[in-house]
Parts: C-alpha cells; structure tokens; sequence
C-alpha cells in the first residue's frame, strides 16, 4: 500500500468509527495482512523477510 494523506486518513477513521468497526485499517490490504499472519504465522515472517530484503535493496 502506499501513503495516504491525513485528509484521506482521517477520512477513513470517521467512516470506521461511524460504522463501529473495531479495527479501523488505512488500506484494506492490511486486514488481509492481519489474516495471512494468523493463519500461518512462520509464512507470514518468511515474506515479510522478503519485503524487508526488497526494500533495503532498493534504498541501497
């Protein structure tokens, strides 16, 4: 997910907390994050290691 401006942030807190939800998400990716981490949990760290290796790649 990329950023997100408050504005848009803020937006999407108002609408969770209109709509009760417990967990207020600024993407909707991360709730699958959330899920895959708690279905299986050692292949959740696996990628997130690979996400952290492409990512410190990239900065050099």
């Amino acid at each position: 997910p990329g950023s997100k401006a408050p504005e848009e942030v803020a937006d999407v807190v108002v609408e969770g907390l209109r709509d009760e939800r417990f967990l207020i998400l600024p993407h909707p990716e991360v709730a699958e994050f959330f899920r895959r981490k708690a279905d299986d949990y050692d292949r959740w760290l696996r990628g997130m290691r690979r996400w952290q290796a492409q990512i410190d790649e990239l900065r050099g």
